[in-house]
């Protein structure tokens, strides 16, 4: 949720200040007249991050578009609308466009422009209609005159002028004067030269655009639009209409809200006698939602067509305003659009005023938000409230093209994987799963998110995380950071208790190693035979034969190392991965996991001879004792035969945790290196714990072991920063799942 109870609701728009700015929204609503601006909640850190644009009296409808030509986009808005459409302004009906201040874009409000003015004025387009070289605006009344809903209303052009800073109005031309009843809504496409409207209205849905051959203005009819609710409510045609791609045909079919305000959805299909895209249609009814109310009015409100699963066709949108049960947004994809069938299931259920559309987690996948309708006259929900919609196809299907690449090099594999602040799309590779649980390398791009849930445990290895901590009990919400080190010589876990199930990224993207556990790790069975350890390669079957057919097992160490200290103990070694940055080859980290049985020593060492740092993350705390000992100083000298076990610090790591450096550190937070660049240790083990309610229970741990020239402790470790607002809100449902629960919808003519 981006902001809850507000005074009204009903505008809401992707908008992004200029082309180094993440998309954020524009939204607003009738009565209290607050055009505010808010930033994209992926990157903000402050605590309902929103810019007051402008106060207008009753604003209706916006556009955006550079018309000052300095890179930055300006707001175009119609407001002075009136109470309802019977009762309108006759003085209103204004537009004015609202300079972009550019860098004091938080500091002020918005310049306003005088454009013009027709009574009414309830939708306007920006673009190029009849020429490239300068800025039109096509104003769309919604009816002529007030107090009277019968006669025609005029099509309005407004031509930039030579100075629009200095003009007091823009020239303008009536197109059509005759033609439109009731326009509603309007869709704006290019046909590769100039811009075109399709139009709904009493009409139905009709095509609207500039013929430069014959130098006029020219009207295709496409469809008539609900014929059937005229005698009942005085209510026809259409109210809303948009296109939708399927292949490469741009004008496959479109959808449409029906009649004005109405609660029919339609749609309009090419005619298999004449399949010319400005032919008239066939049309099909999808859905009939619930029946007209006093006003004669239905929830449907605003519909949008995008392909938000990558498969190159479109679904589309409706946003039902409400009441409940006809109320929220739902998601429809075509399947036979020759015959009208399409599935569709519901994907949100707060009331929706208008749809916004845009990748505002920068995964490459299309997210939507809304804002809810309460508009006095007409029909106001409960809390007006502004929701982000997350996509969740982009964690059911794999990448157009693999970020991460993998290679196998000896017994290993080497990954290969882009700075994550260069990464163009995210990318989760599952690579072994041991005994159900799911080891993953994952790629977040910058100012961008992913899904969490309670069996999703994440170690940051290159760039921060940041949740919103839902954990804690209290009506405070902090949100919490995390990256590649923790604090010194203390464990934390990997769990993530995040309010909204997501976590989010800055300007460092992250790189990420995730564990999927099948269930709660408190019901995880105890190993006590190392031979019921099953690992499998989990690479999908899109990377090379040799990765995926390469075998993962734990092999017992006295098989590696012939010192007498490991003869015939119970500690197992599983090699390995390693990372590196595909760039420069640069060295990241080496993987390897350990395994070992109760009381077991692992071995005290101080890396004398080893350049890495390493971080121990437990997999399974067999005893529920086991952890990392270490004596406090790396000037302590070690003898095994007279230094006592009381002299270990003792850091248990229950499961899925992981501890902060334990290797000597400098003024400039660096590792302390000798003069031939191993790091200054310590000396210290693993120790697995004893707990005799097991005859034997393993501890299962991952080693880490960075490149020292990464390991770089941050001033602030597992901080706490200021919180954004955050949606709570994520949509589309697993694929795999979709056609158990799918409605598909026959449509009757």
């Amino acid at each position: 949720m981006i902001e809850e109870n507000l005074p009204d609701g009903y505008w809401v728009e992707a908008f992004q200040v200029d082309n180094k700015n993440s998309v954020g929204l524009v939204a607003y609503g009738l009565s209290s007249g607050d055009i505010y601006l808010y930033e994209n909640v992926s990157t903000i850190k402050a605590s309902g991050k929103r810019t007051l644009i402008q106060k207008l009296d009753g604003p209706v409808a916006m556009d955006q578009a550079d018309i000052t030509g300095n890179g930055m986009n300006d707001i175009i808005i119609c407001f002075q609308y009136g109470n309802t459409m019977l009762d309108t302004d006759p003085e209103g009906g204004k537009i004015v466009w609202l300079e972009n201040p550019g860098q004091n874009i938080d500091k002020k409000q918005w310049k306003m422009h005088y454009v013009g003015k027709s009574t009414a004025m309830h939708r306007l387009k920006v673009g190029h209609f009849t020429q490239t070289k300068r800025w039109e605006i096509i104003g769309l009344p919604i009816v002529g005159k007030p107090y009277d809903l019968l006669s025609p209303v005029p099509v309005i052009l407004f031509r930039q002028p030579d100075n629009i800073y200095d003009a007091t109005e823009w020239p303008h031309e009536i197109i059509n004067q005759q033609f439109f009843h009731l326009i509603h809504d309007a869709k704006q496409f290019n046909d590769n030269q100039l811009d075109n409207l399709l139009i709904a209205s009493s009409e139905g849905i009709n095509w609207l655009y500039f013929n430069q051959n014959l130098r006029q203005w020219t009207i295709k009819h496409i469809g008539d639009g609900e014929q059937e609710q005229k005698q009942q409510t005085t209510y026809y045609g259409s109210g809303g209409i948009d296109m939708g791609r399927v292949g490469n045909d741009s004008f496959a079919y479109m959808p449409a809200v029906e009649p004005f305000h109405g609660n029919v959805i339609s749609v309009y299909t090419k005619n298999e006698n004449n399949s010319s895209e400005q032919a008239p249609r066939k049309r099909y009814v999808l859905d009939i939602y619930g029946n007209p109310n006093e006003n004669g009015e239905g929830p449907a409100h605003h519909l949008v067509c995008a392909d938000f699963d990558k498969d190159g066709d479109d679904e589309f949108l409706v946003a039902l305003r409400g009441p409940s049960p006809n109320q929220g947004v739902y998601f429809y994809k075509p399947i036979d659009i020759s015959r009208g069938l399409f599935a569709k299931w519901k994907v949100s259920d707060d009331s929706a005023a208008r749809i916004a559309v845009a990748d505002f987690d920068n995964d490459g996948f299309l997210d939507f938000a809304t804002i809810s309708y309460n508009v006095p006259g007409y029909y106001t929900a409960e809390n007006p409230s502004i929701n982000i919609f997350y996509n969740r196809f982009a964690q059911q299907m794999l990448p157009d093209k693999n970020e991460i690449q993998v290679l196998k090099q000896n017994n290993d594999l080497l990954f290969k994987v882009p700075r994550p602040n260069k990464a163009l799309q995210y990318q989760e590779l599952p690579f072994i799963t041991m005994n159900g649980v799911v080891f993953s390398l994952a790629i977040v791009p910058p100012h961008s998110s992913r899904q969490v849930d309670n069996n999703t445990y994440i170690k940051v290895m290159d760039g921060i995380i940041m949740w919103t901590d839902s954990s804690k009990g209290s009506h405070q919400r902090v949100t919490q950071s995390r990256q590649l080190l923790s604090e010194p010589r203390t464990v934390v876990t990997l769990e993530i208790h995040s309010e909204n199930q997501r976590i989010r990224t800055g300007n460092e993207g992250a790189l990420l190693m995730i564990f999927k556990t099948p269930g709660n790790i408190n019901d995880a069975q105890k190993i006590d035979d190392m031979k019921k350890v099953i690992i499998d390669n989990s690479l999908p079957e899109s990377y090379p034969e040799d990765t995926r057919q390469l075998d993962f097992q734990f092999i017992r160490y006295d098989k590696l190392d012939s010192s007498a200290h490991f003869k015939d103990l119970e500690f197992y070694n599983m090699k390995g991965f390693r990372i590196d940055f595909i760039d420069n080859d640069e060295h990241i980290c080496y993987i390897q996991l350990w395994a070992a049985g109760q009381g077991v020593n692992a071995g005290v060492h101080n890396h004398e001879k080893n350049t890495f740092c390493e971080v121990h993350v437990c997999i399974i705390n067999g005893s529920g004792k086991g952890g990392m000992h270490y004596l406090n100083s790396s000037k302590e000298v070690y003898n095994p035969l007279t230094t006592p076990d009381s002299a270990f610090e003792q850091l248990v790591l229950p499961t899925f945790y992981e501890h902060g450096p334990l290797w000597d550190i400098d003024a400039q937070n660096k590792p302390v290196l000798r003069n031939d660049s191993t790091v200054v240790y310590p000396w210290h083990k693993w120790q697995a714990g004893i707990n005799t309610s097991f005859n034997e229970s393993f501890d299962i741990w991952v080693v880490f072991e960075f490149n020292s020239q990464l390991a770089i402790l941050s001033a602030s470790n597992q901080s706490t920063l200021p919180l954004p607002n955050e949606s709570k809100q994520t949509f589309i449902p697993n694929m795999l799942n979709t056609f158990i629960a799918i409605l598909i919808v026959y449509i009757h003519y």
